[in-house]
């Protein structure tokens, strides 16, 4: 096998290495980031909520005040009764009073079913503080341990990228430049075998010529279809 082939095997495995420390960490950026949007959702749901609250305890304290009219009323119609002369006023007093304690019957449901409701959503946002809240300490809590993780995963690099260096002066530079180039989107598999005619980066039947020249020369060669650089397997 070309010696620059093997050299960038080693290298790739080191590279190898590091895509993987930093898929991890990139997951856990993941999962910090889906944190945040739920309570970005829970916080949006808590504001609607509490709008909806707002507006039902206007609702209900426009209904005690409207009871309290009502009650009032009750109170000067009953002292207004001491004073009836004649059998006609009486009556229109009477209906007025009978009127005045339907419609403050009336009033007194409504003002027991919206406080239902109130009760109902006390609960709820009373549920949505709480996920907000634990939704936060989780966030705390993540983001603690990326800290440490970052830490740990930058050391781990730091020592991969020293043992690298040892190797890459004993390289073909402009094989090394070229490695480099297609590591950037090929992540740990610029250098792959040929085995049965196939390119096992594309997996895509390689032409005649060039299977042969992988098999039979220490060429360094390339995929015509994905570019990667290809090596015979032993």
């Amino acid at each position: 096998m070309n010696t620059d082939i093997e050299l960038l095997l080693k290298i790739q495995e080191f590279d190898k290495q590091i895509y993987q420390l930093e898929s991890e960490f990139a997951k856990k950026l993941q999962e910090r980031e889906n944190l945040e949007e739920l309570l970005t959702a829970h916080t949006l749901n808590m504001e609607q909520a509490q709008e909806e609250f707002n507006e039902i305890l206007e609702d209900l304290n426009f209904k005690k005040n409207l009871l309290e009219e009502k009650e009032v009323l009750l109170d000067k119609l009953d002292e207004k009764s001491n004073a009836v002369q004649n059998q006609k006023q009486s009556e229109a007093l009477n209906s007025e009073i009978t009127i005045a304690k339907t419609n403050k019957s009336i009033l007194e449901d409504k003002i027991l079913e919206i406080q239902v409701v109130v009760d109902e959503k006390t609960k709820k946002n009373n549920e949505i503080q709480q996920q907000i809240d634990e939704t936060k300490q989780k966030l705390e809590a993540f983001d603690a341990q990326i800290t440490v993780l970052k830490n740990d995963i930058d050391k781990q690099i730091d020592q991969i990228n020293k043992e690298k260096e040892t190797m890459l002066n004993d390289i073909n530079p402009n094989l090394l430049v070229k490695y480099n180039k297609i590591s950037l989107w090929a992540k740990g598999s610029a250098v792959v075998k040929v085995e049965n005619e196939t390119c096992y980066g594309c997996f895509i039947k390689l032409p005649p010529q060039v299977s042969v020249l992988v098999e039979e020369t220490e060429e360094i060669i390339y995929c015509p279809n994905c570019g990667r650089i290809l090596y015979k397997k032993e």
